[in-house]
């Protein structure tokens, strides 16, 4: 029997794919931030304190970002992101060893991105640019962070979406399973719209959190042990009593900034509904006002105010409101080291004043300054 020997353009095709596959370009990158800083704040639980703060100005993290070029426009992309603290050196986010990020996907240039692991929501990757404790420099975020735009938990067993970037245009979708019998028992998912070009950039997003945190029983679901304690410590259970979860909560957002030559300003507001599992519900409304401004190529001067508008509901009548300004100087020795000082004071009526990272203040008030130094490598 005669056996047929391949054609030229067959060993042409198969030579190209050996030559494609032995040159596809792939790269893994080592990179970290360390922030620490020295704070003293008025009031933490009736007594003042100075103490070290891991994470002043960017919480401190090393991580791993990887990507392989498959050919075509395609990619496979990786991220392992480490949160740990400065002060004494221990891991973040519960212990866990990439516990700020850890996925795995793959990225085509046409058809957008999809991953899969520990990932954040729409309010963090679209939003928290604008907010004020990024924008300014500080920890001027919205009270106890109940909106997630500083990002403080994430999501596990998440699968995300991103579109590719068209104009401007950008788009997310973000579903975290409960991977439990009852598929909304401790699940989550996001959706997000960005347009980001020349000066202008703006956001709009949505979450939603069903049955979230420990109080779900399923320590296996999309949010577990880092939605409880600081710095959810006034909202992630029913004010009538500690032990109660939350049964919904759901966040939408708005966010927009323009960049001037020297001086950018952004706007944001957001909207939390929380739905305790004991029927009562609680409205915060947040409006953060910031702008950054460079008072020379070095130093950059920052402002923001934050008004959050609380209303609860259901069986306990409270209108609790917080009022917060910050200010801030950061001087940069380079592009990787930067030193900084920035306050912070907050005022609460029919609440307790609580400013990010710190204790509860036992009334009221709270003022907090606090100068630092941060590293990127």
């Amino acid at each position: 029997m005669q056996r047929k020997l391949p054609s030229v353009a067959a060993l042409s095709a198969l030579a190209m794919c050996w030559g494609n596959a032995a040159f596809a370009q792939s790269s893994v990158t080592l990179y970290g931030v360390m922030s620490v800083g020295v704070g003293y704040v008025s009031n933490e639980g009736g007594h003042s304190s100075t103490k070290l703060i891991s994470g002043t100005n960017q919480n401190s993290r090393w991580g791993l970002r990887g990507v392989e070029d498959l050919g075509g426009g395609s990619k496979a992309v990786f991220a392992l992101e480490s949160g740990f603290g400065i002060d004494d050196g221990k891991s973040q986010q519960g212990g866990r060893l990439f516990g700020r990020q850890a996925f795995v996907g793959l990225s085509n240039d046409s058809y957008g991105t999809v991953s899969f692991g520990r990932q954040y929501d729409s309010m963090y990757d679209y939003i928290d640019y604008m907010i004020a404790p990024v924008a300014a420099v500080g920890l001027g975020g919205h009270i106890g962070d109940n909106d997630n735009t500083f990002g403080s938990f994430r999501h596990n067993n998440s699968v995300k979406y991103v579109t590719p970037t068209w104009n401007g245009f950008q788009a997310e979708a973000s579903y975290a399973l409960s991977e439990a019998a009852s598929t909304s028992n401790n699940r989550s998912f996001s959706l997000g719209g960005l347009y980001d070009q020349g000066p202008w950039r703006i956001a709009l997003t949505y979450l939603q959190l069903d049955n979230p945190g420990l109080a779900s029983g399923n320590a296996s679901g999309a949010v577990t042990d880092d939605y409880f304690g600081a710095p959810f410590v006034l909202f992630h259970t029913s004010p009538l009593s500690n032990t109660v979860g939350v049964s919904k909560q759901r966040v939408a957002g708005l966010g927009a900034g323009y960049q001037f030559e020297k001086l950018r300003i952004n706007g944001v507001v957001t909207t939390s509904r929380y739905d305790y599992k004991d029927g009562v519900s609680l409205r915060l409304d947040n409006y953060d006002a910031n702008l950054s401004y460079k008072l020379s190529p070095a130093l950059v001067f920052g402002a923001a105010y934050v008004y959050t508008n609380g209303q609860y509901s259901g069986g306990f009548n409270a209108s609790p409101k917080w009022h917060m300004g910050q200010l801030s100087l950061d001087y940069f020795f380079s592009k990787r080291t930067d030193v900084y000082i920035y306050g912070m004071y907050q005022k609460a009526s029919s609440a307790v004043a609580d400013i990010y990272s710190f204790v509860p203040s036992s009334n009221g008030h709270q003022t907090a300054v606090v100068a630092g130094i941060r590293h990127k490598f």
